[in-house]
């Protein structure tokens, strides 16, 4: 008899959503196993009291892949100075896109464990240096020939048939919009929203056929960005997410270990068998499932001998995402809309030829305990590829991009520089295994079921999704419990917009 039915490397929120759904409706002895000391994965929520050593900050942004570009003061003057104390906040800048209609809220209420997700019910957009709150049916920087526009080509994406889509997501969406439109305004509006949609810097970046389906999410359900398209978590913030899907495994008699080390997936006569520990203990189990980075499980995790070469090539042509996510601690609040607000910031430098697209929130507007009384806290979001980040931290150019945005916020928000008490500005590498690129998108990710081996599976944001972050994880995982189960969890969780396949 096998130690368990199924084993998960990796606790991030695909695997822990897929273990959470085996064990509870499968009945499956599931173990999910996490070589960091704290699960969730890139999920991390600090609370600047319990910041009390810079290694209690640097090192879970290290789990993650990221790094400390730049900081004012420096980290060490932080804690000494208690200038973190009464703050909340992310590893980097975190939203729950489609808000309370997420997939992945939807896996919990299937769960029975819902979470409760503040809504931002409030957008705002800069244009020739004025701040415009959106509201439904207005964009008040728009002339009507200008909104008229924008709105008949967001209809023709919303009744696009799905081949029609899929045809799409082999070119840009500029390439998209350049065939339908001349209207600067029009081009300018979506290249802001395309690229923070699926946080990239430029539609010209972007899959059409990705965005697309993205968009028409929200607008199926009857959001919009200026009431609830997106969303932020109080308590321990997105960490209650992963909480409340251990406690779901755990409740039906499965186990999470963290701090344990997978060394390898074992595998017999081309069936998935268990997995050799670090430490050289042996766990057996009839369906491994690897949350792990693609190529990190087949450089790592899996003998090369027993993959498809094409297979293995193809994943290690992934191309990531990754991301540049100040933070901004201030005395007093300079921000007056609770939501996102999107602008494009212009760059003298020609390694950002498009200017860098910025979004950013003040959390404390509309999230208790994220900031002490009277105080306020801003957490931004410039998407960058993976390659990108790499260049830049190789060449020492976050402090041009740290300068630029410190000097928009100094600019734009009266009364930011003397405020401001406190800056962070870390950078990750790797946000997403693989970017909705038109190269990239939808079909050059992986199915769940492994080639060649039976009994293997991979979940995580490399599996076939729309949508990215958390909401393609989210997609991911119930492809993968369909994949183990044959069940139709993706039909039985997920209204039809959310799982057009």
């Amino acid at each position: 008899m096998s130690d368990f039915d199924v084993i998960v490397i990796g606790a991030g929120l695909g695997g822990l959503s897929t273990a959470a759904i085996l064990a509870q409706k499968e009945g499956k002895r599931v173990l999910v196993v996490e070589r960091q000391p704290t699960p969730g994965g890139r999920m991390h929520h600090y609370r600047g009291s319990e910041i009390r050593t810079p290694e209690d900050y640097l090192r879970p942004l290290e789990v993650a892949k990221g790094h400390l570009a730049h900081s004012t003061p420096d980290l060490r003057t932080m804690i000494d100075e208690k200038l973190l104390h009464g703050y909340g906040f992310e590893l980097g800048m975190h939203d729950i896109v489609n808000g309370k209609h997420s997939r992945m809220c939807h896996i919990l209420e299937f769960l029975d464990v819902p979470v409760e997700i503040v809504p931002l019910n409030a957008c705002g957009y800069w244009h020739d240096g004025r701040l415009y709150p959106l509201e439904r049916g207005k964009f008040p920087w728009m002339t009507l020939e200008d909104y008229t526009e924008m709105k008949r080509l967001l209809v023709e994406m919303l009744r696009m048939p799905l081949e029609q889509v899929r045809e799409n997501h082999r070119i840009s969406l500029r390439e998209y919009l350049d065939e339908r439109t001349t209207n600067a305004e029009v081009l300018d509006f979506f290249d802001v929203l395309g690229g923070f949609t699926v946080g990239m810097n430029s539609a010209r970046e972007l899959s059409a056929g990705e965005f697309i389906l993205a968009t028409r999410m929200p607008m199926a359900a009857g959001l919009h960005f200026s009431d609830g398209t997106l969303g932020q978590m109080g308590g321990d913030s997105f960490m209650e997410i992963a909480h409340n899907l251990i406690g779901v495994i755990e409740s039906a008699g499965g186990e999470l270990r963290t701090g344990v080390a997978v060394d390898q997936v074992l595998i017999s006569a081309g069936t998935a068998t268990g997995v050799l520990l670090r430490d050289g203990t042996v766990l057996a189990a009839g369906t491994v499932i690897c949350n792990v980075p693609a190529r990190f499980a087949v450089e790592s995790l899996i003998p090369a001998d027993v993959l498809p070469a094409d297979f293995v090539a193809r994943i290690r042509s992934f191309q990531g995402g990754g991301a540049f996510t100040p933070i901004f601690g201030l005395s007093k609040s300079v921000i007056d809309i609770p939501g996102m607000l999107f602008t494009k910031i212009p760059i003298d430098d020609p390694d950002f030829p498009d200017g860098i697209l910025l979004g950013y929130e003040a959390h404390s507007l509309f999230v208790e305990n994220k900031a002490p009384d009277g105080k306020e806290i801003i957490d931004c979001w410039v998407g960058l590829s993976t390659a990108q980040i790499r260049e830049i931290l190789s060449n020492g150019k976050f402090r041009l991009l740290a300068d630029a945005i410190t000097g928009f916020f100094s600019e734009r928000h009266p009364g930011f520089a003397d405020a401001l008490e406190w800056a962070l500005f870390p950078a990750f590498e790797a946000v997403t295994s693989v970017s909705p690129t038109p190269d990239q998108a939808w079909d050059a990710m992986l199915d769940p079921a492994c080639p060649g081996v039976g009994g293997l599976y991979f979940v995580g944001d490399s599996v076939k999704n729309y949508g990215g972050f958390m909401d393609g994880v989210a997609y991911g995982a119930l492809l993968c419990a369909d994949a183990v189960t044959g069940r139709g969890y993706l039909e039985q969780v997920l209204p039809a917009y959310q799982r057009e396949i």
